[in-house]
């Protein structure tokens, strides 16, 4: 939470959250990917709605960020900037208008890590690489990888990395759940088993993300964090001064290894004894589409 900023301040850290939308009859609504169909929160959140309007008048999109800080995007000179709304303990329920009788909590409790997760998948998006030795948030529109300060819990490292252990990403929710995606073979037969048990909108929102998504994977509880928001550095620069820490050059060259044999044609590694790194960046999965 950011209790330095009043409605309508500009926002100047990193743009991320769960997503709401809102329009100017006051509704507050989860939206399925690339689609039509909503879940309504209830009760609505009037507060939101109203700083919203404030800025807004036709309402739109928000984020909720990991430190329950509400942002929104709105165009300003031709240019759209990131604008602070407010603070949301987000809680209620995410209502089908067609079918009520089939709302889901928009905030589960009691969930095991490794379970499946019984509600709508969403969250402040970061990423990380094999053993969760490294965490970043990635730029939606540099595409530039900015490194999380942040730690995480050591039992939610342990859990991210037996289940993903290449590396991927995870969600953090605004009251600090922290999510993933994960293959079905990942899941033992017990979790498996337990896939019927999941809410009938649940079951349909796995399938719109594989359908539309492409997205053959499914969401299960990691754990939680303990310290929010995230602190994000910037990106590494090519003009950044080189950082040899502190045995100099020779030691910094040292650091790089042994060295294998080069293919003169095209400068190639010959890697047949070596095989490729765990930890290559190319290895690390592209498991969650943020443009659903």
């Amino acid at each position: 939470m950011t209790p330095s900023h009043e409605p309508g301040d500009r926002w100047t850290n990193h743009y991320r959250g769960y997503r709401l939308q809102t329009n100017p009859d006051g509704d507050v609504w989860w939206q399925a990917y690339q689609g039509t169909d909503r879940l309504y929160l209830d009760p609505t959140p009037d507060e939101l709605v109203d700083s919203l309007l404030d800025l807004k008048r036709l309402g739109g999109r928000v984020r909720i960020t990991e430190g329950n800080d509400i942002l929104t995007r709105a165009e300003d000179d031709d240019e759209y900037e990131t604008y602070w709304i407010g603070t949301l303990d987000l809680s209620g329920e995410l209502v089908p208008t067609d079918d009520p009788e089939f709302s889901i909590p928009a905030r589960p409790e009691e969930v095991d890590p490794g379970e499946f997760w019984p509600s709508v998948y969403d969250g402040a998006k970061y990423s990380f690489g094999p053993g969760v030795e490294r965490i970043w948030w990635s730029n939606p529109n540099t595409h530039k990888r900015h490194p999380v300060r942040t730690s995480l819990p050591q039992d939610t490292v342990s859990t991210l990395s037996r289940f993903k252990p290449q590396g991927g990403s995870f969600r953090i929710t605004p009251w600090n759940d922290v999510l993933t995606l994960v293959d079905l073979d990942q899941l033992p037969a017990r979790t498996r088993s337990e896939f019927d048990s999941l809410p009938r909108v649940v079951k349909n929102l796995i399938a719109l993300r594989r359908d539309r998504g492409g997205v053959q994977k499914l969401p299960i509880y990691v754990g939680e964090v303990d310290t929010t928001p995230f602190s994000i550095d910037d990106p590494p620069s090519l003009t950044d001064p080189f950082e040899d820490d502190d045995g100099g050059v020779d030691g910094w060259l040292d650091s790089l290894g042994e060295t294998s044999e080069t293919d003169v044609g095209n400068h190639t590694v010959d890697d047949t004894d070596a095989g490729s790194p765990v930890g290559d960046d190319d290895d690390i999965p592209d498991d969650d589409p943020i443009d659903w």
